[in-house]
Parts: structure tokens; sequence; C-alpha cells
């Protein structure tokens, strides 16, 4: 019998509710790092018939190397149809070299792509880098980390069929996260960004993201993030706040 609850709970998550929802690449870098190498897959499909006809499907993969430096690729791509009309339609990958990741900091490098059809997004290219300092670490129970560093930004945006307009920028990264595992199985992890344009410090962006997992099985996660994100200078009259919330499974190997 609790086989049988289990397999049913699995089976629940399996087609959990998915809504549009920001990386955290902080939430997807906090993995054993004493492993040489280890990976990450994660699939969420939902299907809501009837009155109301709304399917959507993410895929995600995480791929993670660690020797005297950590080096990890991260691939999602989401999509969402409601009444037969598609509303959502997005792929990210990024790259991240971590010199020395075992250390209390150190400086970091990144390479990121993105694309969104539904914020007028055709393409944003990411290159970057910054140093990274770890304020606090209790026995592995808990640590917190800060960030600073700088990126340089091209975007690629089509508010018209046929149109393109390009943007280049130049943003301050600044993040802070905490984390905190209640045991081996499940932990609580909080990330705040704040991207201000160099040249232009009242343009910004911020993002708060709140996230809990445990382990269903060893290698089995169940996840919840709570995303909460500002564009102080938004493009194309868009809304300057966002918030989103995303549950599912992933597997880890």
């Amino acid at each position: 019998m609790h086989n049988t609850r289990r397999v049913l709970f699995l089976i629940i998550l399996l087609v959990s509710n998915s809504a549009d929802a920001i990386v955290n690449i902080e939430k997807i870098n906090t993995v054993d790092d004493n492993k040489p190498f280890q990976g990450e897959l994660d699939f969420d499909l939902s299907r809501v018939s009837g009155n109301s006809q709304i399917q959507s499907t993410s895929l995600g993969s995480r791929f993670q190397w660690n020797n005297m430096a950590t080096q990890f690729l991260v691939v999602k791509y989401d999509y969402a149809e409601s009444l037969g009309v598609k509303n959502t339609d997005k792929s990210f990958m990024h790259y991240r070299f971590i010199n020395n990741a075992k250390t209390a900091g150190s400086w970091e490098t990144f390479l990121q792509f993105e694309k969104n059809e539904f914020k007028d997004l055709k393409l944003r290219s990411l290159l970057g880098g910054g140093l990274w300092f770890q304020l606090l670490q209790k026995n592995r129970q808990s640590h917190a980390k800060l960030g600073l560093g700088v990126f340089h930004s091209k975007e690629e945006l089509k508010p018209n069929v046929g149109e393109l307009i390009y943007e280049n920028l130049n943003r301050l990264n600044i993040y802070f996260t905490y984390q905190y595992k209640v045991n081996n199985g499940i932990k609580f992890l909080s990330t705040t960004y704040y991207q201000p344009d160099i040249e232009n410090t009242a343009d910004y962006r911020a993002l708060e993201q709140l996230s809990f997992e445990f382990n269903v099985l060893t290698d089995l996660v169940y996840y919840i993030t709570l995303d909460v994100s500002y564009d102080n200078k938004p493009f194309n009259a868009l809304k300057k706040d966002d918030s989103s919330y995303k549950s599912g499974i992933k597997f880890r190997f």
C-alpha cells in the first residue's frame, strides 16, 4: 500500500501545473560539488480539457563538471497553448565557469542565450563575469553568498513582423543567495538579483526567487519555486512586474 501511494503521488507530480518562470542560476548551482560529474533532467507536462483547453510543456537539463574549477551547462525550453493558441514559447542556455568553487571566494564568468516570443525577444546574448564571496557556511547546513560583477547584453527585439530593434547594454550584476538545509532531503533557497544599467542606473531589473525542494526518492526531487521580477524600463509597453509559480520533478544522476 505504501508503494502504491508513492507511485500515485509521483504521477500527480508529473502533471503538476507550471507557470512562466525566470531561471535562477544560483538555485541550479547548489548541488553536491564532490562528484566529478553530475546532472539533472526535469520535465513538466500539464493538460486541462473541458471548459478550458490548456496544455503546457517544460523541458530542462543541467550538466556539471567539478575539479579544480566548476563548470556547468543549463538548457531549458517552455511551450504552452490555450484554446489551441500558443501563448508561451521560450528557450534558454547558460554556461558558467567558476574558479576554485570550493573556496570562500573567487571569480566566475558566464555566457548566456535566451529567446522569448511573447516578450518580443528574438535573441538576448550575455557575456559577463565577476567575483563572489561566501558570507556564511555552517556545517554545510546553511550558507550565504554575495556576487558582484558585470555583463554585456545584446538584445534583438521584434515588436512587429519584419521589424528588428537592437540594444546593447552593460549592466552590473549583484546577487545575494541564502540556502538552508533542514536535512539531506529538504532545503530552502532564497536568491535576490539587482541589475542596473551602468550608464543609466534608473534602468534596472530585479528578481526575488524562493524555492523549496525535497527528495521523493534518492535521485528524484520535487520542487516548488515562486518568482517575483521587476523591470523598471520594459520594452514596448510591457508590464514592469511579473510573478510566477512553478512546481515539478527532476531526476539527478
